[in-house]
């Protein structure tokens, strides 16, 4: 299988928004993600697939051992992590809740 983690980086990199991510036993560190909130999206009847809760995808180096209960602050917002998901490349999906 090809290592695409050159590409993940240089496109989360390019396209992500800054988010401040503090893992529970860390400082909190500004990192490039893909947040995505439904109660801000449109129109969603021609989409495959949305998010049911606010999640945000990061490079899995910039969170290397995710926890339930780490922050994000994301557009002033503070979320805590309810779940995530451990992508088999290099991608980490949390998914989130207002706190």
């Amino acid at each position: 299988m090809p290592d695409f983690s050159a590409t993940d980086a240089a496109v989360v990199n390019f396209y992500g928004e800054d988010v401040t991510y503090t893992p529970n036993a860390g400082a909190p560190v500004v990192v490039k993600g893909f947040f995505q909130n439904p109660d801000d999206e449109p129109d969603t009847q021609d989409i495959d697939f949305i998010a049911t809760s606010p999640q945000v995808i990061l490079l899995a180096s910039d969170a290397p051992d995710p926890h339930k209960g780490d922050t994000f602050v994301i557009r002033t917002v503070s979320y805590s992590v309810k779940d995530f998901e451990i992508d088999e490349e290099n991608l980490r999906v949390f998914h989130l809740f207002e706190s």
